[in-house]
């Protein structure tokens, strides 16, 4: 099931893995939200320990825990994720939620928004519509 929740896109992908040429595995990603019973729960990377970071992959992952609990259940979520559309739905708010906690730390916002959007893109499949994502994540995300 993790290798499944990693190609639906609802984990923080590594700088690194944005640029892979393989399929995705749950250590491409600094943060997990699985389904458990039903429910999603987040794991964090064993290496993730920087306050910083782990508060903006808290933030990020706390997005998709909640996109989870407005259906039955968390696999119902990840049902609904069938295609790159839905992806950037569910990934654009949680991207908007870490890049707030990076920006009030100090990140320039600008340039953190652009790597993100790229993220985005690269996540759905998308990465032909990135500019798009960006501008999109430029309007909805303040």
């Amino acid at each position: 099931m993790p290798f499944l929740l990693a190609a639906l896109a609802l984990h923080l992908l590594a700088p690194s893995a944005v640029v892979a040429q393989r399929d995705a595995r749950p250590d491409d990603f600094l943060g997990l939200t699985t389904c458990e019973a039903g429910t999603a729960v987040t794991t964090l990377r064993p290496d993730v320990r920087d306050s910083l970071l782990v508060a903006e992959v808290e933030a990020h992952e706390a997005v998709h825990r909640g996109q989870a609990s407005a259906h039955l259940s968390c696999e119902a979520f990840l049902a609904s994720l069938t295609s790159a559309r839905r992806i950037i739905d569910a990934e654009l708010p949680a991207y908007c939620a870490q890049w707030k906690v990076a920006v009030a730390r100090g990140a320039d916002s600008g340039s953190t928004r652009r790597e993100f959007a790229w993220r985005i893109a690269a996540q759905s499949g998308a990465m032909e519509n990135r500019l798009q994502i960006a501008r999109r994540f430029e309007e909805e995300c303040h």
